[in-house]
């Protein structure tokens, strides 16, 4: 029997969960709610749970430190949480000390812009929402302070060269 803790963030909130390996099968518990589920691989990036009487497929593609998560229809995305360096993504990058030019992970159509320009926004609030291999990943400010420049509008087409946003570090 072996344990992992994990801090994660799905879909920009903070999880804590615990994974434990018993007699063949993972025991996953996030406080009080406890799954076990027997885990069966079908191919590289999918994957079949039981668990209660049901089967679900899942499927996962990892790029960089974010992984992709596709369950019954429903998507997600999943990082690692880094509280002390909040949640830069890969692209991101600081244009001075005080502020932050957001890039998207990877390849995609900008679905929705969730800020307006000169509005204050808080570490990882959602800033644009990307859709990428037909999953929406929501990208995230890694500081506290005010968007100062929007580059892209919804409908764009967008890769990890371009900056998305501004935001200065207030």
């Amino acid at each position: 029997m072996s344990v992992a803790d994990f801090d994660l963030l799905l879909e920009g909130a903070s999880r804590k969960i615990s994974v434990e390996t018993r007699d063949g099968n993972f025991v996953v518990r996030e406080g009080r709610h406890v799954l076990e589920t027997a885990v069966r691989r079908i191919s590289e990036n999918e994957l079949q749970l039981r668990f209660g009487g049901r089967s679900v497929r899942v499927h996962l593609v990892r790029y960089g430190e974010r992984t992709f998560v596709s369950v019954d229809g429903r998507e997600f995305v999943v990082s690692e949480s880094r509280p002390e360096t909040g949640r830069r993504g890969e692209g991101d990058e600081t244009t001075a000390e005080t502020s932050l030019r957001v890039r998207s992970p990877m390849p995609g159509r900008v679905s929705k812009i969730a800020v307006v320009e000169g509005e204050r926004v808080r570490k990882n609030q959602t800033l644009v929402i990307v859709e990428a291999m037909k999953m929406e990943n929501e990208i995230s400010t890694a500081i506290d302070g005010v968007v100062t420049k929007i580059h892209v509008a919804v409908g764009d087409l967008v890769d990890s060269e371009r900056p998305l946003i501004e935001v200065e570090k207030r």
